[in-house]
């Protein structure tokens, strides 16, 4: 009496979920034995009758005179059958009894997984100690999106939330860590050398979030905090100095997100886990997370820059994952955006907290732009929030729209709300959902709510009214401006953005409630970010009563508050050609510096805008001593250098770049001397970059000489006179 569902067949029914897992793991570690034999007891809720009990399960091996069903008030169901079901991954019980309504099961399984070197599921890596030149084994795990089932059969779902008590047996020259406390270390009755541990009982949550490692690998921790969390960060022995700089900014991270969440960490500790081996940069594993070492080990002497703000951001954002994707998880992962997006969005929001000399939060919004700009301009992107079917679509999903999009349009939403009512109605939507599942709607309902609380929004206007318009169609608007200079109006429309001309006007159509917020030369008010205006799905145009006529510019969408491109009439353009190239041009934010380059630049490429007019905006970069408008700048002149690279015409873009160059060069001056800031550390790197190859100033030369120093030092790898972040520039022209 199988119930049907209308599910599809690879998902899991919905009459029996589980609560709680008993796993025991047994792991092999021996070049002839690399395998794992396990036992979990899982106990499940039946919610209608059912003989049929599906649990995910791949590349298992089961005993299957270990297979029982045991009811919790009593009574043992017999089994009629079990087998694999290897195109949805699940293995399947039958009991010759059905399941009642409302009674609570055991499931228990033994069996038996190899432990691979695929980087998945539960895997074997390894590392050479440099002081003996062994090789040292290590298994560790990786389930997201849907490996828990390599690692133990499971219920593998996000939707279907449990507690876990883990037991973990090992040689005893090896330790163990999960996503909880070790609760004791017990010797494995007859199996001298053996030991297991037992960790402490988890909170509820998504299979893809369990994780556990054996290793020989050592700690470093972390001074104690004011949350009383136990931070420490695990590797092997001979880089365990590089582990200084996580366990400093880690617990910072943590108290930062409780503050700005409202909503205290709930675990009693959290590890940081560097992996020799590992699929992705970093994952979120909760109180245990684990990342490829580059992500999360720096030598400070040794680390430019730019490597440094990415190990602090990425560390950052699997921090913040420990609220968005773990206390409260998507549902599936049509709404993965909603972790990752909010993950990368409050990464930034925490490194500039602990950083603010860094001016981060400015970079990684110019960087989201960038790569949003490009991607989401193609007729084949998706939307943020994808619906998602069979599980072997999830991976497509984790890319750029998904991770900077949605970051951006976070910021975007914070930007037009307002902090004070975005942070109230995330810590809201947190504590409403904690431990369970939930979806995009949720988060629209509880910043709804806090919006029409503090006046945010009117009281017929819905946070979801807007963000559907944003997350649930393909692609961000193209605004068109068209000034009346006599009677001091601008005139607002939107299409879709196309980075490729179609014939086709239904390509161009699209609607979203587009935030306006602008600053002109009487008021140049770049930190108004909330909208003045908004321009909604209901309205062809809307006219702005912008205070400014002939001789006086108009600049639209402060700080880049909004995900959306602008153009101008002509003269507007003009104006703002002539501002951007004047002594007066910091009138105008950096952000929006930057902005005007990207869209002069891409409009002039679909012939929206001549090209003269962007160069002469692009040519303001010879007065710039800020990295975001050289970010930019060279962002779009990137693909013109390529292309003309192998043409008669490079001799003359070369000589466009000298020409625009040799100020920021000059002040400058040399490579060895150390940058004043952090900004200008990372300005240096990337004009040294271009400089080098474009023979602009000297800088070719003083590469060239900085290389042959450190190739005759007598010990290269120690004593490197090459500044660190011009390196990877000076390599690159060397070479």
């Amino acid at each position: 009496m199988a119930v049907s569902s209308s599910l599809a067949a690879y998902r899991l029914p919905l009459n029996v979920v589980p609560y709680h897992y008993d796993l025991d793991i047994i792991t092999y570690l021996e070049p002839d034995n690399f395998s794992f034999h396990g036992n979990v007891k899982i106990k499940v809720k039946c919610s209608q009758a059912t003989d049929v009990i599906k649990v995910h399960a791949r590349d298992l091996v089961f005993n299957k005179d270990q297979i029982s069903v045991v009811a919790v008030e009593g009574g043992i169901l017999d089994i009629a059958d079990s087998f694999d079901d290897k195109e949805n991954e699940f293995y399947i019980i039958k009991t010759k009894i059905p399941l009642k309504a409302g009674d609570s099961y055991s499931v228990n399984l033994s069996f038996l997984g190899a432990l691979k070197d695929d980087l998945v599921g539960y895997y074997r890596s390894y590392y050479v100690d440099p002081e003996t030149n062994t090789t040292k084994w290590l298994t560790v795990t990786h389930f997201e999106p849907n490996d828990a089932r390599q690692a133990f059969p499971c219920f593998d779902e996000p939707g279907m939330k449990a507690t876990f008590a883990i037991r973990l047996a090992h040689t005893d020259n090896y330790k163990s860590i999960s996503n909880m406390p070790l609760k004791n270390t017990t010797p494995f009755e007859n199996k001298p050398g053996w030991v297991w541990d037992e960790f402490e009982q988890t909170v509820p949550m998504s299979t893809y979030l369990v994780a556990y490692m054996v290793s020989e690998f050592e700690f470093a921790q972390s001074a104690p905090s004011s949350n009383n969390v136990r931070f420490r960060v695990w590797t092997h022995r001979d880089v365990l100095h590089q582990t200084e700089f996580a366990r400093r900014v880690g617990p910072r991270f943590l108290l930062f997100y409780e503050d700005f969440f409202g909503v205290k960490y709930p675990l009693p500790k959290q590890d940081l886990l560097a992996i020799p081996d590992f699929k992705i940069g970093a994952m979120e594993n909760w109180g245990i997370i684990t990342f490829r070492e580059v992500m999360v080990l720096m030598d400070e002497k040794e680390t430019s820059s730019t490597a440094k703000l990415s190990i602090a951001s990425v560390i950052a954002h699997e921090l913040a994952h420990m609220w968005f994707g773990n206390l409260v998880t998507m549902q599936w992962w049509t709404d993965l955006w909603l972790k990752e997006g909010f993950a990368t969005y409050m990464a930034g929001l925490s490194v500039h907290h602990e950083f603010p000399e860094w001016n981060s939060l400015d970079e990684s919004a110019l960087s989201d732009l960038l790569n949003v700009f490009n991607l989401d301009s193609l007729k084949s992107s998706h939307p943020v929030s994808v619906p998602i079917g069979h599980p072997k679509e999830i991976m497509q999903i984790f890319d750029a729209i998904s991770y900077d999009k949605g970051s951006f349009l976070l910021r975007m939403m914070s930007l037009f709300l307002g902090e004070k009512v975005f942070k109230s109605g995330i810590s809201e939507y947190l504590k409403k959902h904690a431990y369970q599942n939930a979806e995009q709607d949720d988060l629209w309902a509880s910043l709804t709510e806090q919006a029409h609380k503090f006046n945010a929004l009117p009281p017929e206007l819905s946070v979801k009214q807007i963000m559907d318009t944003w997350t649930l169609q393909t692609g961000y608007p193209l605004i068109t401006v068209t000034r009346d200079y006599q009677r001091l109006k601008a005139t607002v429309t939107q299409e879709r953005y196309l980075a490729i001309k179609s014939s086709n006007p239904e390509d161009y159509k699209g609607c979203w409630w587009v935030p306006l917020s602008y600053s002109t030369s009487k008021e140049p008010e770049f930190g108004r970010t909330q909208p003045q205006h908004w321009l909604s799905c209901d309205q062809s145009s809307v006219d702005l009563e912008v205070g400014v006529g002939k001789g006086e510019w108009f600049i639209l969408n402060n700080r880049a508050a909004g995900l959306y491109r602008v153009n101008y009439d002509l003269e507007n353009w003009e104006l703002l050609s002539n501002l951007l190239n004047s002594p007066q041009h910091t009138e105008v934010d950096a952000l929006n510096r930057a902005q005007l380059m990207i869209d002069a630049m891409d409009l002039a490429e679909l012939g929206r805008l001549n090209y003269q007019l962007a160069f002469r905006i692009v040519s303001s970069l010879r007065q710039e001593k800020e990295f975001l408008p050289w970010e930019a700048g060279l962002a779009k002149l990137e693909p013109i250098k390529t292309i003309l690279s192998r043409t008669a015409n490079y001799g003359t873009f070369k000589k466009f770049i000298q020409k625009l160059m040799a100020p920021i060069v000059s002040s400058l001056s040399t490579l060895t001397e150390e940058p004043t800031s952090f900004e200008q550390s990372r300005l240096l790197s990337r004009i040294v970059s271009w400089a080098c190859p474009l023979d602009v100033g000297n800088f070719a030369s003083q590469a060239s000489q900085l290389f042959k120093k450190w190739r005759s030092s007598p010990n290269p790898d120690t004593d490197n006179p090459i500044p660190k972040d011009v390196r990877r520039a000076v390599y690159s022209h060397a070479v």
